[in-house]
């Protein structure tokens, strides 16, 4: 079982941030989740919303500052971190699971992870599963997963066989899904015979995980310490 904290140790410490990274490798997590954007001036930077409405309350998008002025704002007086920042604090022994947010920081995001040498340990996941595909097709050396969620509400089953059509190393799935166990077994099922890993997003409540955990092969959690010690515990 593989612990990844989400956007770091989240819940203790502000998301996407080096403190929150460093905290959830120093307690015993295996690697951290992470999200990337890009400003303008075409700098991959560690941040989830594509505004800093929510983290810095200001009505300013991303896409439309450069690096330096990004570096104006806080998150809880962190500054919002480069991806080579994160990169950097990285052992070749760490886990990350980097999802892409825009498909324009696609290219640059995978040069960046090879040239720190974490290309071996590093699952690149997307929403954006036209993305995926591309990326698949064109690095076939790297790992790459589909993140599925919302529309998961339509047709379940028929995405997922269609998805893994294309051989992702990961299906990265909500942990809601498995509230619906007839669904969540035939999921499972069709998923480790394609021979893909099972990431579950993003579960924080322990009862649940013993009941879902022999399903998993990584938990994505806000709680760090709490499945450091229960995977310890296993």
């Amino acid at each position: 079982m593989i612990v990844l904290g989400h956007r770091g140790y989240s819940a203790r410490y502000p998301e996407n941030t080096l403190i929150a990274f460093r905290k959830a490798l120093e307690l015993g997590a295996d690697g951290v989740e992470l999200d990337l954007r890009g400003t303008k001036d075409g700098k991959v930077v560690v941040i989830h919303d594509e505004d800093l409405k929510r983290l810095c309350g200001v009505d300013v998008k991303v896409s439309e500052v450069s690096f330096g002025e990004l570096r104006n704002y806080r998150v809880q007086s962190e500054s919002i971190p480069s991806f080579e920042e994160v990169l950097s604090i990285l052992g070749s022994d760490h886990i990350l699971n980097a999802e892409i947010k825009e498909a324009r920081v696609a290219e640059r995001t995978l040069q960046l992870i090879d040239e720190f040498g974490l290309t071996r340990n590093t699952v690149v996941s997307s929403f954006d599963h036209q993305l995926v595909v591309s990326l698949i097709k064109k690095r076939p050396d790297m790992k790459f997963g589909f993140l599925v969620g919302e529309e998961l509400r339509n047709d379940p089953i028929s995405l997922i066989e269609r998805l893994l059509q294309y051989k992702p190393y990961s299906m990265h799935l909500p942990h809601q899904l498995f509230d619906y166990p007839i669904v969540a077994e035939k999921i499972v099922k069709l998923v480790r015979n394609a021979g893909a890993k099972i990431y579950v997003w993003t579960l924080d409540d322990p009862n649940k995980y013993e009941r879902i955990k022999q399903h998993l092969d990584c938990v994505i959690t806000n709680q760090v310490e709490l499945f450091v010690r229960l995977k310890k515990s296993a």
